[in-house]
């Protein structure tokens, strides 16, 4: 009696960007991993791009086995500033940034925009609004980010 031998990762495969996938291919990734016994991590957009009804039906019909679906929304003002707490942001004028800046763009867009304020300071010292404003000049090459957080920053200080 041939033994089953495990062939996946110990870690979780993690795949994003999987309602660009085929049927056939998510098919095919649901058995491997079924197979081999490792965890799973479907990412993506809520959104299906499949293109025809026996598509859709097959993608739902995959979907009916993958065991847990989250939907991460918009980040709230608490969840910005854990984030920011979690990543040594000093001040309140850096914490209204952040809020600004996550409640208006996304929870990965926060993260990303807090990982490059860490790199500017060299992982010494805490993160002020000075290096928040230089990071979204230089890493969304200026205009609308950094203009949204002082057009909002002016609305919160005008309603004060």
């Amino acid at each position: 009696m041939a033994s089953a031998t495990r062939c996946g990762p110990t870690r979780p495969l993690l795949v994003d960007e999987y309602q660009n996938f085929t049927p056939t291919v998510l098919r095919e990734l649901l058995h491997l991993q079924e197979r081999c016994g490792f965890a799973l991590l479907l990412a993506g957009n809520t959104h299906r791009l499949a293109g025809t009804r026996r598509d859709i039906h097959a993608l739902d019909q995959i979907e009916s086995r993958i065991g847990m679906r989250f939907e991460i929304g918009q980040p709230t003002r608490e969840d910005c500033i854990r984030i920011g707490a979690e990543n040594n942001v000093e001040g309140a004028d850096a914490y209204e940034a952040i809020v600004i800046y996550g409640e208006n763009t996304s929870l990965r867009a926060l993260c990303h925009l807090l990982q490059n304020c860490a790199a500017v300071t060299n992982g010494v010292g805490s993160i002020r609004l000075s290096q928040i404003e230089t990071t979204l000049r230089v890493v969304s090459c200026g205009s609308d980010a950094l203009k949204l957080l002082h057009e909002r920053g002016d609305d919160i200080r005008r309603s004060a």
